[in-house]
């Protein structure tokens, strides 16, 4: 009564095998993501899929006797990036990662970029990154191997090595991090491919009700992987409906399940495992902007200090910096923000607008100081996901009863999380899984595998403790 989930982060993977009954993580193992491909083009984001594959079986292979008592895999992965696979399910070229920013190239000069003529082509909201329009861009400059048969998420492609399988399956998660997706009829929009000169015989297959991705050589069951967004919610919530998660990672999320479709301004629905959506405002910076100031102040002491070194890291100083102003701040902390540096931290842009940028305002003697421009860029952070809370439907807002946090940007950052809890006015709740799309691979692993009926049912009895900031 174990399953085991396999996360496939953009930076790191991790392995989780749970106990079905009681939820305990029995055994987790972390990997650095040592992929990652050098390239001659500033906006290419490309990893090595076969070396995160080798990555997964090594983490496997660390668990010895343990990994006999593993009845079920579920895989979650990093979402919108595209991997080609040949007729027999081999990779014929690199993982173009969710950071890739070939979309926003543009199509001739003065033109619009490729994701923006798809966008109008099509109608369906899209932005670079995405696989299908990663897939435009590489079609019209000839960029799609002569192999290639079929596209799919680096996730399908672990699930399709660990069973052995010649073609991919992909779970409508996934499929809709691709874009040209139906949400009302979960498949590819097949009308929108023609549109944008797409041939759909490219697609990989949506999986349906009950489908899985087969079963290892030994047996094991192995669930369609699912998109790491929706795990992590499943890892890190009490219950699906009536909680709100803020995810802080390399890019950072407010989620929110609904049983219907809705949308508003930068919000999208991910279809959920086992049925609903995730309502999601996903940002491109959160702990991507936070390392950036990392990196300046590192920069600024070894510009000062040539002795400083290139190896050590500034974070915890700098969480501890951000605690000391605020404690200062006393009675007026949060509101007394306004009177610190106003810092705007989309550095990388967001979807809508790509080349959106950041901005400092609102110095003054008193607060040009590393810890006020410190806090100032957690709250900027901060700022960025409250707006899209704003426009989550108020009928879902009004039924939140719980609200998470998730994701190594806020858990390893006790000062993310008092400023976040702050500016909610309520309770925040971390689970005491670290891993949290782990364990929510492992979660879905066990409803696929049918030893819960559904993911509500799996997260009352597989329940983790919380703690509350």
């Amino acid at each position: 009564m174990q399953t085991a989930g396999i996360d496939i982060g953009t930076t790191s993977l991790c392995l989780i095998i749970a106990d079905v009954l009681s939820g305990k993580a029995l055994r987790t193992i972390t990997r650095p993501n040592d992929a990652g491909l050098a390239s001659s083009r500033s906006w290419e984001a490309l990893q090595q899929p076969d070396r995160i594959v080798r990555l997964v079986q090594s983490m496997i292979a660390e668990c010895g006797d343990e990994w006999r008592h593993v009845g079920a895999i579920g895989i979650s992965c990093q979402m919108h990036g595209i991997v080609y696979v040949d007729g027999s399910g081999q990779a014929v070229g690199p993982l173009v990662t969710w950071q890739d920013r070939r979309g926003e190239e543009l199509i001739d000069a003065g033109g619009s970029t490729y994701a923006a003529r798809l966008e109008a082509l099509t109608g369906y909201r899209l932005a670079t990154g995405y696989g299908l329009v990663t897939h435009a861009y590489n079609a019209a400059h000839g960029e799609v191997p002569a192999e290639a048969v079929a596209l799919c998420a680096i996730g399908d492609y672990v699930a399709m090595k660990l069973c052995g399988a010649a073609a991919p399956v992909t779970d409508a998660s996934n499929a809709a991090g691709f874009g040209l997706f139906s949400l009302g009829a979960q498949r590819f929009d097949l009308s929108a491919m023609a549109k944008a000169g797409l041939d759909a015989a490219i697609l990989p297959r949506v999986a349906g009700a009950g489908d899985t991705a087969g079963r290892t050589p030994d047996g094991k069951l192995v669930a369609c992987a699912i998109g790491d967004n929706q795990a992590s919610f499943l890892g890190a919530v009490k219950t699906l409906k009536g909680s709100l998660l803020f995810n802080i990672g390399t890019g950072a999320q407010v989620s929110a399940f609904s049983p219907e479709a809705m949308e508003g301004e930068g919000i999208e629905a991910r279809p959920c495992p086992g049925g609903g959506y995730l309502l999601v405002g996903a940002s491109l910076n959160g702990g991507k902007s936070y390392a950036l100031l990392e990196r300046f102040f590192r920069e600024t002491c070894r510009a000062f200090m040539p002795e400083f070194g290139d190896g050590r890291s500034l974070y915890a100083r700098m969480n501890e910096l951000a605690l000391e102003a605020m404690a200062e701040a006393g009675p007026d902390f949060p509101a007394g923000l306004a009177n610190g540096p106003q810092v705007g931290t989309l550095l990388y842009g967001t979807r809508q607008s790509p080349g959106a940028t950041g901005y400092i305002t609102g110095l003054r003697p008193s607060n040009l100081t590393p810890k006020h421009l410190i806090v100032g860029w957690m709250n900027g952070i901060i700022e960025e996901l409250l707006g899209f809370v704003e426009v989550i439907p108020q009928q879902l807002r009004a039924g939140v009863t719980s609200v998470s946090a998730s994701g190594n940007g806020i858990r390893r950052n006790p000062a993310m999380r008092r400023l976040l809890q702050a500016r909610l006015g309520q309770q925040l709740f971390v689970a005491d899984v670290e891993e949290e799309a782990a364990f929510g691979a492992a979660l879905h692993a066990a409803v696929a595998a049918g030893y819960y009926d559904d993911h509500e049912a799996a997260l009352l009895g597989m329940h983790r403790g919380f703690d509350q900031t």
